[in-house]
């Protein structure tokens, strides 16, 4: 006689548990994440290009332009959480990408 957990559940068909939406909220999960993350090496790699003195192209200088209306140069100790919340935002939105774009052309 078979396992019970090998047993259809009901004609002959197998019960199954669809994982569908956990796999959803663990890729909004991931995507969030990584979000927050490109908002951090966009605030420090700003906050580096500001301590170099030399001509920047046009569309690094554009980016960096774009997220200094958003964050402010790091010149004393402060939390960094609301400016990594309104990166990550930035990020989302793509403005940064849309700017750079008008500037340089298609990068897709």
């Amino acid at each position: 006689m078979p396992s019970s957990s090998l047993t259809p559940a009901l004609d002959e068909q197998e019960d199954f548990v669809s994982m569908g939406m956990n796999t959803a909220i663990k890729n909004f999960q991931i995507l969030d994440n990584a979000y927050g993350i490109l908002g951090i090496e966009f605030m420090a790699a700003t906050q580096a290009l500001d301590f170099r003195d030399f001509k920047l192209g046009k569309g690094v200088t554009k980016a960096k332009e774009i997220i200094r209306k958003y964050v402010d140069f790091l010149d004393e100790d402060r939390p960094l959480y609301p400016d990594h919340t309104r990166m990550k935002e930035l990020v989302k939105s793509c403005e940064i990408l849309e700017e750079v774009e008008k500037v340089v052309g298609s990068l897709g």
